[in-house]
């Protein structure tokens, strides 16, 4: 693994947490909004509950703490107990806002990727809200996901900051590493230096020793010359000998801390694709079905329409919608209706090729992406989903529940943009709506 390319990873996952903040503070900003509306949306039936609902938008409006929340909630509830006078002269615009807010929160939280930390909490909390048929209690709702959202707001900031921490620390191992590639070109040249000295005073005393024998007749004075110039060049080689030793050693000790230094970078970038591998998996996953997003699929989608300009290129795009989706929701509960999505994701995805996208598009709409496959194989592969789907279903409270699909397929062409052939596999869908639902259109 090649560290010097850690600080850019750490660098795009800063910038990654960055663009996750402002996302979450808009939700947080959303959600805001959404509870102020539910507040007008319950006024003009006591004056209590009136003050209480005053005091909630203006504690919204200022980002108030968590123990100001609980004290209002006490409020409100006490005063949601004392009402005694009759419903609004217009019940059904009530019931009419309290319906919206509850599909738009829905909406919302099949659109949240909070982790899996907080996955059970939603499922309870879309639960709940599927059952919430006053403002009050939505407006609780409200306040538990936002709770929930400002706690993966706090998550992605303490994220962010580990990822700076992470980037300090491995920049100071790079600055490290750089110093120690000085440090062994210096001692390089310090080397090159000592054995050129070694080199010069052993040629030295080699030539002295030459012009001595050749000048010296006397056999005494020619021993004791050689004996001393030996002595003198063991002196040299010794010197040099300890000098390289040491100097060896101080490279052996430097090569131990630098590997530590490098283990410890390797560990760094490993623990950071880690993170990364785990945010984008997050990021392209819907947490209810655990298959592709909407995200995903337009990613997928561009890539597509740029294939199919290719001569040659045949692929399929599917729009898969549930049939009667919101009588199951209002039938059996919203837990009927997740499990319903969850049971069509599994059963798609267990019928398409490894090579074929699948993606929930949002709410109970799917998408495929199939490639290689002409129109008619495009056709086929449709009617073996809704087939599939078909012959299965699940009990709720000892009751069958019956899920059946409507889609529409469309193959995409040279000049398709991905809202253009979209657009066509929709219109495809809704004409098999309209022929009777569970049955394929292809246009």
């Amino acid at each position: 693994m090649d560290p010097i390319q850690t600080p850019f990873a750490t660098q795009e996952a800063i910038l990654r947490l960055d663009r996750l903040e402002i996302h979450w503070a808009r939700v947080d900003e959303l959600l805001r909004r959404l509870a102020t509306r539910l507040t007008y949306a319950a006024e003009g039936r006591t004056t209590a509950l009136d003050t209480s609902l005053h005091d909630i938008r203006r504690q919204v409006r200022e980002s108030a703490a968590e123990e100001t929340y609980e004290s209002l909630i006490a409020t409100l509830t006490d005063a949601v107990k004392s009402l005694d006078e009759p419903p609004l002269p217009t019940p059904n615009e009530v019931a009419t806002s309290i319906s919206s807010a509850r599909g738009i929160l829905l909406e919302l939280i099949d659109r949240l990727r909070l982790g899996d930390a907080s996955a059970a909490q939603l499922s309870t909390l879309r639960a709940a809200l599927g059952a919430a048929a006053d403002a009050s209690i939505l407006a609780r709702h409200v306040e538990t996901l936002a709770g929930l959202v400002n706690r993966r707001v706090r998550q992605i900031r303490e994220q962010k900051d580990a990822a700076e921490r992470l980037l300090t620390e491995v920049t100071g191992q790079l600055d490290e590493l750089a110093r120690y590639l000085d440090d062994e070109n210096v001692d390089q040249r310090k080397g090159c230096g000592v054995r050129q000295d070694f080199d010069r005073r052993l040629s030295s005393e080699l030539d002295a020793l030459g012009t001595h024998i050749q000048l010296t007749r006397d056999l005494d004075s020619l021993q004791e010359e050689v004996q001393s110039r030996l002595v003198t060049i063991t002196t040299h080689l010794k010197t040099f000998r300890e000098r390289e030793d040491a100097r060896a050693r101080g490279w052996q000790l430097r090569a131990e801390k630098m590997n530590q230094r490098i283990r410890e970078l390797e560990r760094s970038a490993q623990f950071m694709e880690a993170s990364l591998r785990q945010e984008q998996q997050l990021a392209a996953t819907d947490p209810l079905t655990g298959i592709a997003n909407r995200m995903v699929f337009e990613q997928h989608m561009a890539r597509a329409c740029l294939q199919a300009m290719q001569p040659g290129a045949a692929m399929c795009l599917l729009v898969l919608d549930i049939d009667r989706f919101k009588h199951i929701n209002d039938s059996f509960g919203h837990s009927a209706g997740d499990r319903a999505l969850r049971i069509v994701a599994e059963q798609l995805k267990a019928r398409l090729r490894a090579e074929d996208l699948l993606a929930r598009y949002g709410g109970e709409e799917f998408a495929v992406i199939l490639t290689a496959t002409s129109a008619e194989a495009g056709l086929r592969s449709a009617e073996t989903l809704r087939l599939g789907i078909e012959n299965i279903g699940f009990c709720v409270q000892q009751q069958p529940v019956r899920i059946t699909l409507s889609c529409g397929v469309t193959t995409l062409q040279a000049g398709d943009t991905p809202d253009s052939a979209f657009e066509r596999a929709d219109q495809a869908l809704y004409l098999a709506k309209h022929g009777g639902r569970n049955r394929c259109e292809l246009l």
